[in-house]
């Protein structure tokens, strides 16, 4: 981030910060719409005290974009763990916090958003206020869930062992990238608490569930608790209610378990199933317990499953980024050698990146280069691997084609590129440039890359020359 982003971030902070109101009735009315609930704390129920509430609140969020601010959050977290534990007292569900911070979170960003729009730094500054935000709502956050546990603590000391389990698996499950540990923790802290025997855990690709984690079961075990499993010993005779968004059954048969669907944000994103063959009567409260653990693991997956793909995508195209490009052509590479099959790279450059920047500014430069990008992921096949390589360059890796079928691919990225030209729908007149090579066998895909790319500035020495022809016949 630049000092220049920072400083106008600060500077926009410090003016909404002075008036919150306008953006403090709109936080207050979506709350009222999306978390009724909240309006049970308020003194009367009174849209106006949840306005005043709002507007306060608001004029802290907008404080804290403001690195330089000295706000005493840590006397504000408290006060947010108290006072989410009068909510729970009055049995207003942990979600409803959660949503109405969402809908502040939300109308903070939007606010920004608004004041900054076509700025030059909006981008920038727009991450910043996100970053500088999210560490605020998480700590909101688990101040809401502690005012929560403390109550629940305080209501249901019998349940003491559930209570530890579930902050232990948040904390674990807060803590890991990786699918099979995800699985895992959830899980054996779930066996352990509830005093089970056997569980596992499937995980979402595609339109199937595919098994991720087992526990104490023996092969096979596990498909008499999947939507498809042809076991007719199980059958569900109690569904959970309340506010977890995981559906979670009771089923019964040679095993007692539970089974429950793993969704968040309305996605299904897997199943659960912890289970024992002992006789074993579930409590509603076990239900529950199943249903809070179930959403832990749903949102890290989620988060999991979020953090991948920006891992191994250019943020600006969605096309592969660097590293997830050469490991596809090292493995394009391996394959040829292995199998004695054809590969074709094909490198790109956009034309004039530059005076496209100096001339109209960089964010019609990234437009130009999503266009191009966008453009050649249409006209490439499936079984090829698209990147951006950095900057204006970017790479088509492609099995079992010959450099033919990669100048046909050109060809047609040219006349849709002229296309939107010509009808203005391209932000500047976007033009490129391409260097082909195929394998060879000793090649690796560095030596590959340095064919390709000396080929690719041949050709835009002689399409620069042309252009300069053009000119200078028109003048």
């Amino acid at each position: 981030m630049t000092e220049r982003a920072s400083d106008l971030l600060s500077k926009l902070a410090d003016r909404l910060s002075a008036d919150p109101g306008e953006s403090g009735l709109v936080a207050a009315e979506s709350v009222r719409s999306l978390a009724p609930e909240i309006l049970k704390s308020q003194k009367s129920e009174s849209v106006d005290e949840l306005v005043k509430t709002s507007g306060k609140f608001l004029e802290l969020l907008f404080r804290s974009l403001n690195a330089d601010s000295h706000i005493p959050w840590v006397e504000y977290y408290a006060i947010a763990r108290e006072a989410s534990r009068r909510y729970a007292e009055k049995g207003i569900p942990l979600e409803a916090l959660m949503e109405g911070l969402s809908v502040f979170r939300r109308s903070v960003i939007a606010r920004v958003t608004e004041e900054v729009s076509g700025s030059e730094d909006s981008e920038e500054v727009i991450r910043l206020a996100q970053g500088r935000l999210g560490e605020v709502i998480e700590h909101m956050n688990s101040s809401f869930i502690r005012g929560y546990l403390d109550f629940t603590e305080a209501r249901h000391i019998a349940r003491q062992t559930e209570l530890h389990g579930l902050y232990h698996i948040a904390s674990a499950l807060g803590r890991s990238l990786d699918v099979a540990e995800i699985a895992e923790v959830g899980l054996r802290e779930t066996l352990q608490v509830l005093r089970l025997q056997a569980g596992a855990v499937w995980v979402r690709e595609g339109a199937r569930l595919k098994l991720a984690k087992t526990l104490g079961m023996q092969p096979g075990e596990e498909e008499e608790f999947t939507e498809s499993g042809r076991s007719r010993l199980v059958k569900v005779v109690e569904i959970a209610s309340g506010p977890a968004e995981s559906r979670v059954d009771r089923i019964t048969g040679e095993w007692s378990a539970i089974r429950a669907e793993l969704r968040t944000k309305g996605v299904l994103l897997g199943a659960m199933t912890v289970a024992t063959r002992l006789p074993r009567t579930f409590e509603p409260s076990d239900l529950e317990f199943v249903a809070a653990v179930a959403d832990q693991i749903a949102v890290a997956l989620d988060r999991a499953r979020q953090h991948t793909r920006e891992a191994r995508t250019d943020y600006l195209t969605g096309l592969a980024n660097r590293p997830e490009f050469e490991r596809a052509i090292d493995r394009a590479v391996a394959a040829a050698q292995r199998h004695k099959r054809r590969l074709t790279l094909m490198m790109i450059d956009l034309d004039s990146l530059k005076d496209i920047n100096d001339t109209h500014g960089h964010h019609v430069g990234d437009e130009a280069i999503r266009v191009l990008a966008q453009e050649l992921q249409r006209a490439v096949r499936a079984t090829d691997t698209c990147g951006r390589l950095g900057g204006d360059e970017f790479g088509v890796a492609m099995p079992e084609a010959d450099e033919r079928h990669a100048s046909d691919v050109a060809s047609r990225v040219r006349q849709s590129l002229e296309e939107l030209n010509r009808t203005g729908k391209s932000p500047v007149p976007v033009q490129f440039s391409i260097g082909i090579t195929s394998w060879r066998s000793g090649m690796d895909w560095q030596a590959m890359y340095l064919v390709a790319d000396k080929a690719l500035y041949v050709d835009k020495r002689r399409r620069h020359a042309g252009r300069s022809a053009i000119g200078q016949a028109r003048a």
